[in-house]
Formats: C-alpha cells, structure tokens, sequence
C-alpha cells in the first residue's frame, strides 16, 4: 500500500501536489480558527482574572493607604499634643502619671486597631506605656534603629511582631521634638504605637478571589502581612520577591504547581502585592473547550480530506492519462494515442493531441534533416568568418610593425632595431600557438610585449599600464582580442596627441560575475556622431562601416565584436565611449570562465 502510494506520487507528482495543496488549503483555515477561538478564550481567562486580581489591588491599596494615612495623623495628634508634651517635660524622672495615662487611653479609643502607645526615652529607653504590652522584641528593634541613627520625624514601621494575645502586629514609630517654647525642637521621645494587622489579613480572606488566584501582601522585610489564603508561605514567595516590581505576568511552578505571577508595588510603602493565578484552574474550562474543539476539527478534516482526494483524483485522472500519453510520445512512440471514455473540460484535448501526434510524425524526419544541414553550414560558415579574422589581425599587425622597424632601421638605431626583432619573435611565437583561448594573465603579458616594440619608436612619452583584479590570473579568454584594441588607441586615439600618451588596461568582475576588460586612452576621442555611427556599426543596425580613421586601420572594432560573438554568443561583445579631446574607453564583456573548463571544452 505505501509503495502504491510512493510510485502514484513519484509519477504523477502534479495530481498528488493538487491533492495535498487543496487539503492544506481546505484544512489550515479549521486550525487556523480553532487555534485562534482557543488561544483568544484562554487570553480572554487569563485577563478577567487579572482584571479582578488588579482591581482587589486597587481597593486594598486604596484601604491601605487610608488607614496609614490615618494613623500617620493620629501619631501626630498624639505626641504632639501640648498637654502630653507638658506632662513628659515637668515629669523628669518618667515615672508613670495617671494624667498622662488618661490622656494616652482617651487617643486609644480613636482606633481600635491600636493596642498600645508608648513614649520610650531615647537615651536611656525608659517607657512610659498604655494598653498592651510592649516586649522586649519590640524594644530590642526601637533601641537598635535609634542607634543606627534611623529614627526621624517621619513614621515608620516595624517587621511583623506577635502581640500578648498571639496575634500578629507592628510597631508604628517616629522621633517626637518639643513643640514648647522653652525647649523647642528639642528631642524629647519616640513615640510608639502598636498596630493589630489582623484586619488586613481578613480584607484579603473575604476578597472573593475564588479558588483560581491567591493574594499577598509582602512588607519590606519579606515578610507576609496579609494572604488570602494560607497555601504558601514565604518560603515559596522569596525568589519571586527580589525581582524589581514590574506589573508583568510571568509563569512560575511552586510545589508541582504551574502558576501566572505578578507583582505590583504598593503605592504609600515599600510593600508590595504578589498575585498568583492557578494555570490548571485558570484553564479548567478551556480544557474542556480544548478536547471539544479537538474533535470536532478532526471530524470537519477527516470530511474535507475525503471529499478533497475524491475531487481531485476525478478531476487529476484525465491529467495522469495524458501524462501516460505524454510519456509514450516523448520516447517515440507517436502511436500512442489518447482515449478517453467520457468528455469534459479536460478531455477535449484528446483530439487536438492527437492530431498533433500525426503531424509531429510526419515533420520529425525532415526537421531533423534539415537540422543538420543547417548545423553543417553555420560551422562553415564560422569557421570560414574565423580564418579570415584571424588572418586579418596577422597581416596588418606585421604591417605595422615592419613599417615601424624599416623606420628605426633608416635612421640608424640598431639596438631598437634589435630589441624590436626580439620582441617581434616573443610575439610571433605567441601568435602561432594553436590553441583558441589563452591565460588572462598571458594575453597581458603580450600586450606588454607589443607596446615595448611601439615604445621603442615612440619612447617614454607612451605610458601603459595594466590592472587585473585578485583571482582573475587564471582566466581564459580568446586570443589576440585585446591588442588590435590597444593598437587602435595607439595609432588612432593617441597619435597626433601633444604630451603624455597614456594607455591602461583594466580587468574585473562585472556585478553579474561576467568579466570586463576595459581599454582606455587619453587620445583625440570622437565627437557624439561619429560616436553614435561607430555604435550603429557595432550593434548592426546599419551595414556601411564608419570612417576608418575613426575606428583604426586594417583591424576594426567590428571584428573584434564579431571574434566575441561568435566564441560567446549574445549578449557579450564590445561598447565604446569617448570624449571628444579627453579619450576613448572600449569594454570587452565575457563571460567568467577559468582555463580549465576550456580545456574540457
């Protein structure tokens, strides 16, 4: 069965490629809508409860901040009372009054969350005290923040301590100065309050928070001083705590339990709320919705898989048929005809395909015929068009340098007629090498030779220069297609030239990885017509060649782009631009080869 499979969509790869484009296309959009109902209800979970958690926040802190507020006004009242700060000054030795005592019971009955005020000496830690009892841990932590240095004018607050009753509290506490005019702003106590929590613990228990989240109420010293609900303890909550309070929900997994988290600052004091939502809770409901929506995608694609294959492998089948056909005709059976029992769409093609099995039979031998006849001719007829190029750079190079040397010969100059001979033999011995294609680097090498015989006639006001980007050495090109274009800049650019001559040869890589050789001079240029009918001439759009004093003697322009056409082929040749007075660039483009691809050649 899954070899049946594999052979149907190896030879008929279109029909199984419809088949399964038309399920993607059928099927992506039921995941693509069940995932994103999901995703947007489970978002849709997470931020209600987010929204009840921040707004439990917002009324707590709102709470929060008027009770401290409140209390922040009551320790003002209290200690700074004139009556009470007479009391303490005329009462030297601190020993209790039951004046002072009155007075502190009348400010407890303001508030019932405070069990006890105290005035404690700050230099001997005497304490004079109403209602509850202050311990010694309450103390301990007064003196040592009073020697620290830390107790000021303005309120602070304790670590959590247990009270006398075995309820949790705090100490509320601040430096009191004299408000008397013998002793103004003289430090006088600390005053003291002790503060039940217990009712902040119980604003969070009755928060209906049902059983998804839990909210904390974390003091500066890490301590808990209100949850709704006892499941976890600081030791669970430390890690989350030294992060910096950023309101953002992040996951985190506590006893085997995944959970959001999220910790908002409290507005008044460097406390801070800590909100965990329960993932498996959060998402009991869509757990369920998860499972529904499941099954009833997987119904909807089993149904759209059916009806997609029988649709296609109807629609598919007359292709495959065709393909068959396609196949027997393409190995050389034009017997094979095509069939078929029923008629659509599709399979009106049958006797346009037919016919053209019968015309193809009848035009296949003489098309080949005639194929190689033109096949033979082209060859002739490039090989002819090669030979007579070839022969025509010969001849009028050996011109040129023979009339240059019987020049140098009549005015006496042996040694130049020496070295002319002798390079003049390098070159002849370049030229007669067989092969087609040669080295870059070889053909430059040649152009140095012949530009020190026509130096020799010329002398150092000729200057030529060669440039040849990294990795190019290597490269093969035609030979002899660059130095009928150095003589041309030499004999009709530059000649006649007053100053520097100067000739300079670049190669590189065109940003197609074609290669470019350049041959630039500083000559005489060409004005923008005879520019444009030089350009003519080379692209073929008209047959009478420019003026030869324009495009060089004996060698011209448009044989070199015929060598380059026809060893490259189209789009590669030659383009020219020039300045009338400041010089001529031609450009040579090829393409990239190395010298040993025409070796294989």
């Amino acid at each position: 069965m899954f070899r049946q499979i594999l052979s149907y969509t190896k030879k008929y790869p279109l029909s199984y490629r419809m088949i399964i484009t038309n399920i993607c296309l059928a099927v992506l959009p039921i995941l693509l809508l069940g995932t994103m109902g999901y995703l947007s209800y489970v978002h849709m979970m997470k931020q209600n409860a987010l929204d009840s958690i921040g707004q439990i926040v917002n009324q707590t802190n709102d709470r929060l901040d008027e009770y401290f507020g409140r209390m922040d006004q009551l320790s003002r009242s209290i200690f700074y009372n004139r009556n009470v700060q007479q009391i303490m000054i005329a009462n030297r030795s601190w020993q209790e009054s039951d004046t002072l005592l009155r007075n502190l019971n009348s400010y407890m009955s303001l508030e019932s969350t405070i069990k006890s005020l105290a005035m404690v000496n700050a230099d001997t830690f005497r304490t004079v005290s109403e209602g509850g009892i202050i311990t010694a841990a309450m103390m301990t932590h007064i003196r040592n923040k009073q020697l620290e240095g830390a107790v000021t004018t303005r309120i602070q607050y304790s670590p959590l301590f247990e009270m006398q009753d075995g309820r949790p509290g705090m100490l509320a506490f601040r430096q009191i100065k004299s408000i008397q005019q013998t002793r103004y702003l003289d430090q006088l106590y600390i005053g003291v309050m002790l503060l039940d929590i217990e009712w902040i613990r119980h604003a969070l228990q009755t928060a209906n928070m049902d059983n998804k989240a839990s909210l904390f109420i974390v003091n500066g010293h890490g301590e808990i001083v209100g949850a709704s609900s006892g499941k976890t303890g600081v030791a669970e909550l430390t890690p989350l705590l030294r992060e910096q309070p950023t309101k953002e929900v992040r996951p985190v997994r506590l006893d085997d339990v995944d959970y959001l988290y999220q910790i908002i600052p409290f507005d008044g004091l460097d406390w801070t709320f800590v909100a965990l939502i329960n993932k498996d809770k959060l998402l009991e409901k869509a757990t369920f919705i998860q499972y529904t929506l499941v099954g009833v995608v997987v119904i909807l694609i089993a149904v759209v898989v059916l009806v997609v294959v029988s649709f296609n492998i109807r629609l598919t089948h007359p292709i495959t048929k065709m393909a068959d056909a396609f196949d027997r005709a393409a190995s050389g059976n034009f017997d094979a005809v095509l069939r078929f029992g029923y008629r659509n769409e599709i399979t009106v093609i049958q006797d346009h395909y037919n016919n053209m099995l019968d015309q193809i039979k009848r035009l296949t031998d003489h098309l080949l015929l005639s194929q190689k006849q033109l096949h033979d001719t082209e060859m002739e007829k490039q090989l002819f068009r090669l030979s007579g190029l070839q022969s025509q750079i010969n001849s009028h190079f050996l011109y040129n340098v023979l009339h240059s040397i019987r020049g140098m010969s009549m005015s006496g100059a042996k040694k130049e007629v020496a070295s002319a001979i002798d390079h003049l033999v390098s070159y002849f011995r370049y030229i007669t090498r067989t092969e087609d294609y040669v080295l870059l680097f070889k053909e430059l090498e040649h152009l140095d030779t012949y530009i020190a015989i026509q130096r020799i006639r010329f002398g150092k006001r000729l200057q030529f220069r060669t440039e040849m980007e990294p990795g190019l050495k290597g490269h093969a090109i035609v030979k002899l297609i660059l130095q009928p274009l150095v003589e041309n800049a030499l004999f009709h650019g530059l000649e006649g030239k007053s100053g520097r001559w100067l000739i300079r040869v670049q190669a590189g890589k065109t940003e197609g990885g074609d290669l470019r050789i350049m041959v630039m001079d500083n000559g005489m240029g060409m004005s923008e017509e005879k520019l444009r009918r030089v350009r003519e001439h080379l692209a073929g759009l008209i047959d009478e060649p420019p003026e030869r004093e324009h495009l060089g003697q004996g060698i011209g322009l448009e044989n070199i782009h015929s060598r380059v056409r026809i060893y490259y082929g189209e789009p590669y040749g030659l383009s020219i631009k020039s300045w009338e007075g400041r010089g001529t660039v031609v450009t040579i483009t090829i393409p990239h080869r190395n010298g040993e691809d025409h070796n294989h050649a």
